[in-house]
């Protein structure tokens, strides 16, 4: 039986984790200045390297580690935790054990020292799914482990932990990967593995994965069993993960959102004569739908099957927010469109789309109640009271813009390849260009070479780096016992004008209301006469309170 793609290819060490170098650097220098901690909590979304950076830091702390600080693969522990038979690294899934017995259990065998290694690893996966009789049986155990013993936590639920568990942990967040970094570790799997297939297909397998390298290791390898006779097409990929046709998907989000009853009715017609799968017309058109959305408010998406330029008609696109909610909402009520044989599900969701959105009904008024006097607010700082707040301007990195750069002037498939380059700009005249992978190398090569394209990009570099910056593209980082050595190519980019990007509005904000205060003057508060003598503010005087004052309701 042949192993899968995402165990096959599940990293080994510290800089084959994709995408999660802010976790990856703090554990490699933990380890190499040997201030590794008693327990540690994992999460963030599947599929982004959670267990298996767990794995890693097992290895690490129990093998030797090369220059780099990656434990050396060839190693007879290293071996052992790859093939899952190491005797000192135990893995619980806390879906099925996760009762107070099962946790008392694990109390008593983390007292016993490691067999063959200099520590002992738990992995508690799942975490979030213990009782809360477990993670009060944990608490100490975690708290105070064993000195030769590590517990490492992960969860994709980090708000069902308990906050005792995770005040216990070194806590590291994994973010979800972006399309550019599933696409390049999808570049180096079907060099190894011989798979053609169009760059296309791995930006919609990457897309369609949302973030998830194991859900793209998947798409990829149901692709290649299915159609890997040859190139993979476009087509093909589309096919097989249910993905409609885009180009009817944006028609019918234009006449959805142009309110156009005939064109969406008589689009739906068509792709269910000729056959086509009315589930991936249904998504499809979602995606659409949320492109414009989202473009609409000048935000680019880098998920979703239609990427982030919806491409839709201006007359769709000046749709009122309202209506694309609207639509949005309407197309994803029932996850059941479209999987029928009849396209009669598909065509009511069109209809209800289309119509306009319901208005919402005003509020009825509450029967009156009498007013309760506010409670006093405590004095504000002037300058606070009055400063209106305004946002920080986003963060923009100089690797995103260069690769947005890059992509308006080469195009889409330019960006792909640079997209698995490393920036390094060791001073402020030279931009070093590092393939991360050396399968791509000689692809990236082919294309710096190219005058046409080097011509196309040197506005880009200088854009984001300056008119002056000079580029050179090396090799990918070596290996362990390997060197790097330059490719020589470089250029010199000529001066230009600077691209000048507006300062966003500060959102304004209403000054904030400024209350009455309590005054420090012990007189008594002067109140009309018709008041003064009123037999309810005798009787609160009678009592021994001051009156103060009288809220008018």
């Amino acid at each position: 039986m042949s192993t899968v793609f995402y165990r096959k290819w599940r990293p080994t060490r510290f800089s084959d984790v994709v995408g999660q170098e802010h976790i990856t650097d703090t554990l490699r220098r933990a380890v190499q200045s040997d201030r590794v901690a008693h327990a540690y909590l994992f999460t963030g979304p599947r599929g982004v390297g959670k267990t298996s950076t767990a794995r890693i830091l097992a290895k690490a702390i129990n093998t030797e580690l090369d220059e780099n600080g990656d434990p050396i693969p060839d190693t007879e522990a290293a071996i052992a935790i790859d093939e899952g038979r190491y005797m000192d690294l135990i893995e619980i899934d806390a879906a099925s054990n996760r009762g107070v017995g099962d946790i008392r259990d694990l109390r008593e065998r983390v007292l016993l020292r490691p067999t063959v290694g200099k520590f002992k690893v738990y992995i508690i996966d799942e975490v979030h799914m213990l009782t809360t009789e477990a993670f009060n049986a944990l608490l100490k155990t975690l708290e105070e482990p064993p000195p030769q013993v590590v517990m490492i936590l992960a969860t994709t639920d980090i708000h069902r932990v308990p906050a005792t568990i995770i005040s216990r942990c070194q806590r590291f967040d994994f973010r979800r990967l972006t399309p550019d970094d599933v696409i390049g570790r999808l570049i180096h799997i079907c060099d190894e593995e011989e798979i053609e297939c169009e760059p296309s297909v791995l930006e919609l397998v990457a897309r369609s994965a949302w973030g998830s390298l194991r859900d793209a290791e998947n798409l990829l390898e149901q692709l290649a069993v299915s159609y890997g006779t040859g190139e993979i097409t476009e087509e093909q990929a589309r096919e097989l993960l249910g993905i409609g046709d885009i180009s009817s998907a944006r028609n019918l989000a234009n006449a959805v959102l142009k309110q156009d009853t005939k064109s969406a009715l008589q689009i739906i017609e068509e792709e269910a004569s000729r056959g086509a799968e009315l589930k991936g017309l249904r998504d499809s058109t979602i995606s659409a739908l949320r492109g414009a959305l989202l473009a609409k408010h000048g935000i680019s998406s880098l998920y979703g099957q239609l990427g982030d330029a919806p491409d839709l008609e201006p007359e769709a696109m000046n749709a009122s927010t309202e209506q694309m909610l609207h639509a949005i909402t309407v197309f994803g009520q029932n996850e059941r469109f479209g999987e029928a044989s009849s396209p009669l599900a598909l065509e009511i969701a069109a209809l209800k789309a289309i119509a306009s959105p319901p208005t919402p009904q005003p509020a009825v008024a509450p029967t009156q109640q009498p007013a309760r006097r506010p409670a006093q607010q405590p004095r504000q700082p002037a300058a606070a009271a009055t400063a209106p707040s305004s946002p920080q301007p986003p963060d923009s990195s100089p690797n995103s813009r260069i690769l947005e750069e890059i992509e308006k002037a080469a195009g889409r498939a330019i960006r792909t390849a640079f997209a698995q380059v490393n920036f390094i700009k060791p001073d402020d005249a030279t931009l070093i260009l590092q393939p991360k992978y050396a399968s791509v190398t000689s692809r990236l090569r082919d294309i710096w070479m190219n005058e046409e394209t080097r011509t196309k990009l040197r506005p880009a570099f200088q854009t984001v780096y300056g008119p002056e910056i000079r580029v050179q593209l090396q090799q990918a980082p070596p290996t362990s016992g390997q060197s790097s050595n330059s490719t020589g190519s470089s250029v010199s980019t000529p001066s230009n004008t600077h691209e000048t990007r507006p300062a966003p509005t500060p959102t304004q904000f209403p000054q904030a209301t400024q209350t009455n205060q309590l005054s420090d003057n012990p007189e008594p508060f002067s109140l009309p006469q018709e008041l003064n003598t009123h037999p309810t503010v005798q009787n609160l005087r009678n009592l021994g309170a001051r009156v103060i004052g009288i809220d008018e309701n």
